[in-house]
């Protein structure tokens, strides 16, 4: 590793200690800045990494991110959200970004920031899953078809990337209810018929066909 230089977002002195602690393991030279600072801040070149307390609304954050990503800044995004902000999460598409859920070990952090920054980050061919013209990458939680970003939200992402890596294999409801949004969701089972309808609506054409409906059972990928 060589030593990158990041900024860490957050209005909360203590999650600034716990993560500066957590990442001083890594070769990071590590700022501060406080949320409202977050604009000016990407305005500087000097950046390579953003870790960006999220809480429950990161989105705004991590889009400002973003747009600074467009503009030409090359910088890496890594979220830390609260437990009830995954649902509704969406990574970006158009920068190298992953998450951290509040409560989580430090260790899982450093890993993450570490696979983050430092090559060979990159996806090894075991990471990418391809088929005709969609790209599932199971290393940084994205999906393109056709060379166009998909917007999935994350139990999207989650749930289509489960099926899409046990192929030809059906899946009960109640299965899937269990290994994508795990053992504390009590949510009924039509929660897996809406995030399969968005799916299939997101990836469209002959790639949306090969999510099928197994009468009286659940779904399956047709690889």
């Amino acid at each position: 590793m060589h030593m990158r230089r990041a900024v860490l977002v957050s209005d909360d002195v203590h999650t600034i200690a716990w993560i500066r602690q957590a990442l001083s393991k890594l070769d990071l030279s590590l700022s501060e800045t406080r949320t409202k600072d977050l604009v000016s801040r990407l305005t500087e070149a000097d950046i390579d990494l953003v870790v960006i307390d999220g809480g429950r609304t990161p989105e705004p954050l991590a889009q400002a991110v973003e747009n600074a990503s467009a503009e030409g800044l090359d910088v890496r995004l890594m979220l830390v959200i609260e437990p009830d902000a995954l649902a509704d999460l969406r990574l970006p598409t158009r920068l190298r970004s992953d998450f951290f859920v509040r409560g989580g070990g430090s260790d899982e952090l450093v890993a993450r920031v570490r696979a983050l920054m430092w090559p060979g980050e990159e996806a090894t061919s075991q990471e990418l899953v391809r088929v005709g013209d969609l790209t599932l990458n199971l290393a940084t939680y994205q999906v393109h078809v056709g060379g166009e970003p998909i917007d999935f939200a994350y139990l999207e992402y989650a749930l289509f990337a489960f099926l899409v890596t046990h192929p030809d294999r059906a899946y009960s409801r109640e299965v899937l209810l269990r290994r994508v949004w795990g053992t504390d969701y009590y949510g009924g089972l039509r929660t897996v018929d809406v995030h399969v309808r968005r799916i299939r609506s997101k990836i469209g054409g002959e790639l949306s066909d090969r999510i099928e409906t197994v009468r009286n059972v659940g779904y399956l990928w047709r690889g």
